[in-house]
């Protein structure tokens, strides 16, 4: 089921995968009877200078679309089962995940815990409680290469 596969950082997960059109992706969540709603995020409150459409699944996932309408990142919520290679999963203390990636950093500015492995992890500030976990392309960590969308 779409709501438990693994999390493969770079990649995306089995039935959707990074790069893929939005067209694609609504196609495969039609087929599969998954309710959604599509939004527009403006570019003017984004660091990113292009509009993102954003495709919602209520607390089990967000896919973010670039100008170029194809999936850039994806943001895995605490209805979302799957795990990532090394078994870290949403729910899951930021503690017990450190010590499955001891790469992951706190980044201060996006107040998330960033790996070397390709995914960003965000935390409850009442609990530090897992609550979600980013995968994107690697083009997203050099903002030049992509603000232009030619990937």
């Amino acid at each position: 089921m779409l709501f438990n596969e693994a999390i493969i950082p770079f990649v995306g997960i089995e039935s959707i995968k990074l790069y893929q059109a939005l067209t694609d992706v609504k196609k495969i969540l039609t087929e599969e009877g998954i309710s959604y709603r599509e939004e527009l995020w403006s570019s003017q409150s984004e660091t990113v200078p292009n509009p993102w459409r954003v495709i919602v699944i209520d607390n089990v996932m967000s896919l973010f679309f670039a100008k170029n309408d194809k999936l850039f990142k994806i943001v895995f919520w605490q209805d979302y089962s799957g795990s990532l290679p090394n078994s870290i999963s949403t729910g899951m203390p930021v503690t017990k995940a450190k010590t499955l990636d001891p790469t992951l950093t706190y980044d201060d500015w996006n107040e998330d815990y960033e790996s070397n492995s390709g995914y960003w992890l965000e935390d409850d500030a009442e609990n530090s409680n897992i609550i979600s976990i980013s995968i994107f392309i690697r083009e997203l960590l050099d903002e030049d290469q992509f603000d232009v969308c030619n990937w």
